[in-house]
């Protein structure tokens, strides 16, 4: 079994563009009601296999993949807990009222010389969608942060780059740099700059 666990190789997020609100960019945007982004604690590594095999189901409707013989996508369960152990790894909880509502995943990379974090993984449960969670969890992380992030879609991922392309649109990045990397030809990679902070 190949050890698929995040990282470049399942970098997309399955957000249709109709569940972010209308708005023009910078506008004040309605926090998503009781929204939280917790870190993924160990011991929770099985729940976390679990929601990432709902995730590999999302990517079917572009992927095509098919299940292995014991029924469950090809992911390594071993890979994807590096994300809650390993240094510089980071894996997220995103909760609505206490309730799971899906993940993100993040870790260190490189586009060409320049160090990034790189927004590895990023999935909602379907019954939080249309609901603008995405979008504020986009806007809490990346924009939160000085460190240039890296972003990346399968180009056959319509609605993941119908999404990102919105955001890019509403969230007030400093700097949106499309990045091309030969030996990953069927991603539309981008590396997104926030603005600097206001001096204390």
């Amino acid at each position: 079994m190949k050890c698929r666990g995040g990282g470049m190789n399942d970098a997309v997020l399955h957000w249709p563009a109709s569940d972010m609100p209308a708005g023009r960019k910078g506008a004040n945007m309605p926090a998503a009601p009781n929204l939280t982004l917790r870190a993924i604690a160990p011991g929770e590594e099985a729940a976390l296999a679990q929601l990432f095999q709902l995730y590999c189901y999302d990517n079917t409707a572009w992927s095509g993949e098919d299940v292995l013989a014991d029924g469950r996508y090809d992911v390594c369960d071993a890979g994807l807990a590096e994300y809650v152990h390993a240094p510089g790894h980071t894996a997220v909880w995103i909760e609505v009222d206490g309730a799971l509502a899906g993940f993100f995943l993040t870790e260190p990379g490189m586009a060409g010389t320049l160090p990034v974090r790189e927004f590895s993984d990023f999935f909602i449960l379907q019954k939080y969608r249309r609901r603008g969670l995405a979008l504020e969890v986009v806007r809490r992380v990346l924009l939160d942060s000085d460190t240039p992030w890296l972003v990346a879609m399968f180009r056959t991922d319509t609605r993941a780059n119908a999404f990102w392309r919105q955001a890019f649109a509403r969230l007030p990045f400093a700097r949106i740099t499309p990045w091309d990397d030969a030996s990953l030809p069927q991603f539309q990679l981008y590396v997104l700059t926030a603005s600097p902070k206001p001096a204390a």
